[in-house]
């Protein structure tokens, strides 16, 4: 078992649930033989699975409760009490908390509501109850929960329908975490049915001290949890966090999230097409992936998948070989697979030539459409389907099977024999009930083997997917590679006004970090302008500043091509018109820069995101880049080989790739360039609250920074996360 810190003045939040889900005593303040009450329902409950420590029920008003002896207070009980279970009414919860304070109390399990989530009464009421608390040196699960259980220690404090309506509490290795009590519910139900279980499973509700990283350190060490499922709607500390989850991937055991909130609502208008891009889901999944975790879409494919990983093999490959009892389900799976990101398997000519002996040469192909093979052929050979699946699995370029079970003849004879290939353990064949309830008992066979009957294709492939990216996911944590930047970029940002920055300025601070960037000179008259583009070389281009306007080209402040003196001189005259066209816009000069040619434009940029630190953006660029959203989303410190996946995985990426002829881009150079973006956006911090290059001029082997902007907050704290 996990070593347990030694005990302290106020207990230590890994040794608080080590307690909470070991206890030797627990009380249950508001104890009732009434089984509709939360305090008479979860008193049953406890006693239902047979636990084996002191349970003590808390009620002023009674001599016994379900049969055994009750308590007028905690304080009375006269024994130590680990966990006490608090189901009164929330205007009894101060001194129930007091009590228990009193008493000696290690944890307190509130499942009591209307605190924090409710409004400012609540949260202050909420305050005053963790003061108390902390003052005892007692930690709180809740409020506003739904409870706990710890199905090896046969321990169960959750308040679920699919535990009144079961009589085991199935034991299990996946430890499920959830902010959420009905989901934490449904989720027990959908693994009753798959016929697995779970090593602990947590509903933590407003999270007011003990909170998901404190679960999740315990699950990491817990030797009886091997997958660990979070359902979160949001973290506290997100450093503490992501240490966490690269913990649990050196440790092997893979974390599956299902993150709630995942859209933009709520988000504050931004500055910058890298803040609008950059919304705080795309956040969260890019530093989550990062750091080893997989994330889910849906809390019950959540169960699934994490069964799935507990009982199936590792696939080899993302090749997956269909079969199914009919050729359209073949067909669809297919086209499935593909959209997934996997691969649909072919079958080499030396495992072609093993099958006829099974079947003939036109069914040796692959979708396998079993119903397509001669019955006498199949009926001849009671081991014929398992025959067929090993051939199969032999092929190097098959790496899983996927089993779609439509209705067809033998069933269950199908589902036995799934189960004896995933028992065998060289590649999973993930099973598909697509007969509904009349493949029932088929998927009796695979819940009684503890196989997952998974509930749709894209169930199972989203499981195969994810298992085979968690294999293959390189980590890209600390500092990005190279040199530190620090003095010559420290030495511009010294000169920035805070608020948005201008084109010239932050180029100047792309410079000191050693990105390329046209040359170019801030012009405040036009004889000035003309004797800068001189200067520089024609053609040139000429471009309006102005603090208060940060996308030129939407007021016509952006001019291509400007090739004479003359030229010059009128196209000052026609920024500072321009600059009019803007309510408060004050022209502050004309930058006249070198003009830049290119194949494909592309967008680099970071963000500071209060949680998780500096974030890095890289994506095809131009003036459609918001219409485009054709963007990656990675941590500032993101190795060069996670930039290079990343870029190669944009839709738009043929651009950069000699798309109709023209030169490819140099790939290494633009890595490069973001990973100084990042090493910057590290060393500055919170100051640098975004910054964008859009775009970076690509041509071959040339790039360079043709417009940049950044908006700066020198008030802000300069430690990066």
């Amino acid at each position: 078992m996990m070593e347990v810190p030694s005990q302290a003045s106020t207990t230590s939040s890994l040794q608080a649930v080590h307690t909470a889900l070991n206890p030797r005593g627990i009380a249950i303040l508001g104890a009732s033989d009434d089984l509709v009450k939360w305090g008479g329902s979860m008193l049953n409950l406890l006693r239902k699975f047979h636990w084996d420590g002191a349970i003590y029920p808390v009620n002023p008003r009674a001599s016994e409760v379900q049969g055994l002896k009750a308590y007028a207070s905690v304080s009375a009980i006269g024994q130590p009490v680990d966990v006490a279970l608090i189901a009164v009414p929330q205007e009894r919860t101060e001194a129930a908390f007091e009590d228990c304070a009193a008493a000696g109390v290690k944890v307190i399990l509130m499942v009591t509501s209307q605190f924090a989530e409710s409004g400012p009464e609540g949260a202050l009421l909420q305050d005053k109850l963790l003061a108390i608390a902390k003052r005892a040196g007692m930690r709180v699960i809740g409020p506003n929960c739904m409870g706990y259980f710890h199905s090896h220690a046969s321990m169960n404090l959750l308040n679920s329908q699919a535990l009144m309506r079961n009589d085991i509490l199935v034991k299990g290795e996946i430890a499920l975490i959830s902010q959420s009590g009905a989901l934490a519910g449904a989720m027990l139900a959908r693994a009753y049915d798959l016929g697995t279980g779970f090593s602990i499973c947590v509903s933590l509700g407003n999270q007011a001290d003990l909170e998901v990283s404190d679960f999740l350190e315990y699950a990491i060490e817990d030797e009886r949890s091997k997958v660990i499922a979070l359902y979160v709607e949001g973290i506290r500390d997100g450093t503490r966090f992501l240490a966490l989850l690269r913990r649990a991937r050196a440790a092997g055991k893979p974390v599956l999230i299902v993150k709630a909130g995942r859209t933009a609502l709520g988000q504050k208008a931004v500055q910058s097409h890298t803040a609008s891009l950059a919304g705080e889901y795309r956040v969260f999944e890019s530093v989550v992936r990062a750091a080893g975790a997989v994330l889910v879409d849906d809390f019950l494919e959540l169960i699934a998948q994490a069964a799935a990983w507990t009982r199936l093999p590792a696939p080899s490959g993302p090749q997956v070989a269909v079969l199914s009892g009919s050729g359209g389900g073949g067909a669809v799976a297919s086209d499935l697979v593909g959209e997934t990101g996997l691969q649909a398997a072919t079958l080499g000519p030396a495992t072609i030539q093993s099958l006829l002996p099974l079947m003939p040469e036109s069914g040796a192909r692959l979708p396998f459409d079993l119903g397509a093979i001669p019955g006498p052929m199949r009926a001849s050979d009671p081991e014929w389907l398992r025959k067929v699946l090993e051939t199969m699995l032999t092929d190097p370029d098959v790496g899983a099977g996927l089993f779609l079970m439509t209705t067809m003849p033998e069933m269950v004879q199908a589902a036995d024999t799934v189960v004896q290939i995933n028992r065998q353990g060289r590649k999973p064949v993930a099973f598909v009930n697509a007969a509904g309830s009349a493949g029932a008992q088929a998927g009796a066979r695979l819940k009684e083997a503890g196989l997952v009957n998974f509930a749709n294709i894209k169930e199972a492939l989203g499981y195969l997917r994810n298992r085979l990216a968690w294999q293959t996911w390189p980590s890209s944590e600390g500092a990005s590679g190279g040199a530190n930047v620090a003095a010559g970029v420290e030495q511009i940002a010294t000169t920035l006004s805070p608020g948005l920055v201008t084109e010239h300025d932050t180029k100047r601070l792309l410079a000191a970090a050693g990105i390329p960037v046209t040359r170019g000179e801030v012009a405040t008259s036009e004889e000035h302008a003309v004797r800068v583009a001189r200067d520089i070389g024609y053609p040139v281009v000429m471009k309006l500043v102005s603090a208060q306007i940060s996308h030129k080209s939407d007021v016509g402040g952006v001019v291509l091509g400007v090739a004479d003196d003359e030229s010059v001189r009128r196209n000052f005259q026609t920024l500072q018109h321009a600059t009019l066209t803007v309510a408060g816009a004050v022209f502050e000069g004309a930058l006249v820069q070198q003009q830049a040619r290119a194949d494909a434009e592309v967008l680099i940029g970071t963000k500071w995101d209060a949680q998780y630190g500096p974030m890095l953006m890289i994506g095809i660029g131009g003036t459609l880049v918001e219409l485009l959203q054709d963007t990656a989303l990675l941590p500032a410190g993101a190795d060069a080989n996670s930039i290079e996946r990343a870029i190669k995985g944009l839709r738009l990426f043929p651009l950069l790739d000699g798309y109709r002829g023209k030169p490819k881009a140099n790939l290494g150079a633009l890595v490069d360039i973001a990973q100084r973006f990042g090493r910057m956006a590290t060393q500055l911090g919170e100051r640098l609250a975004e910054c964008e290059a859009n775009p970076v001029m690509v041509s071959g082997d040339q790039l360079i920074v043709a417009d940049a902007r950044a908006v700066w907050q020198p008030e802000a704290n300069t430690q990066p996360a």
